[in-house]
């Protein structure tokens, strides 16, 4: 995934490649102190989101199992918080890891032949409708984390994205 943003309103946009996560941590290198909060309303097209119209779970040929529902919701408020875009190269069909944490990762795919860049807090509210839909509540699960969840949102953007269990 590439990120493109400013750690600072009005400030030169930068480009880092990685996950959501690694990307936070190439901005700590920079500027120690660094969160995504403290970008908060940098985000210009805040409040004007995409939504997730069409959710699948479980979604077959992906081998995903349920990712710990605890974990999905940091990522989703990680990528809420972060200003800036989310990109994946032309395909169709090249995915790339956006957000990796403990047992929970997310996945941008990019249906067009076109590189895409959607706003990273966009991509939380297709998360919330992979939530929303695809919840499962399991018994004594391994990781100790009550709710587990996997599935993907599309919409008509030509892009998907894909919720699930990975070992990050």
């Amino acid at each position: 995934m590439t990120w493109r943003g400013s750690t600072k309103e009005g400030g030169w946009e930068m480009t880092f490649h990685g996950t959501i996560e690694e990307v936070a941590a190439q901005l700590r290198a920079i500027e120690v102190s660094f969160t995504w909060s403290q970008l908060q309303g940098q985000d210009p097209a805040h409040g004007k989101r995409t939504e997730a119209s069409n959710v699948t779970c479980a979604v077959d040929g992906t081998g995903l199992s349920g990712a710990p529902l605890s974990q999905v919701w940091q990522i989703r408020n990680n990528l809420i918080h972060a200003p800036g875009t989310c990109g994946v190269e032309g395909g169709p069909g090249v995915c790339s890891r956006i957000s990796c944490l403990g047992h929970a990762a997310a996945w941008l795919c990019n249906d067009s032949p076109s590189c895409i860049h959607p706003r990273c807090s966009d991509l939380a509210t297709y998360i919330d409708g992979i939530v929303n839909e695809c919840q499962e509540s399991r018994e004594g699960n391994a990781h100790g984390q009550g709710g587990w969840v996997s599935g993907q949102g599309s919409s008509t953007d030509d892009y998907r994205v894909i919720v699930g269990y990975d070992d990050c």
